[in-house]
């Protein structure tokens, strides 16, 4: 099966959650991070990111994964949410990455 890859520079936000019943204080890891690659194929999409103290790759599976379109002041974001609420990033957003991940968003709007 092939991937499709998207070399980005992309700053985000990483969060991994401690346990299911979480509370503001179980976020384990809490991080900025750089998403550099975007890679997907049928039914999924890893992304890969450089936090301060490591690289992380997370995969995120259709249908099992929770995207929507924020807006700040500083502009659009993008939330990608592991569908059990273990694990998101919320990162800035371009036309490119929008274009290239745009199967799994819509996919996620209709849902």
């Amino acid at each position: 099966m092939s991937w499709e890859v998207l070399e980005t520079n992309l700053k985000g936000v990483a969060v991994d959650v401690l346990s299911d019943e979480w509370m503001e204080e179980d976020v384990i890891n809490k991080s900025p991070v750089n998403i550099y690659k975007i890679a997907k194929r049928k039914g999924g999409f890893t992304l890969y990111m450089k936090s301060p103290t490591e690289d992380l790759e997370w995969y995120f599976s259709k249908g099992l994964t929770v995207i929507k379109l924020g807006r700040t002041r500083n502009g659009r974001f993008l939330h990608v949410e592991h569908e059990d609420g273990q694990y998101w990033v919320d990162m800035n957003i371009t036309k490119e990455v929008y274009d290239f991940l745009k199967e799994f968003i819509e996919d996620t709007e209709e849902g």
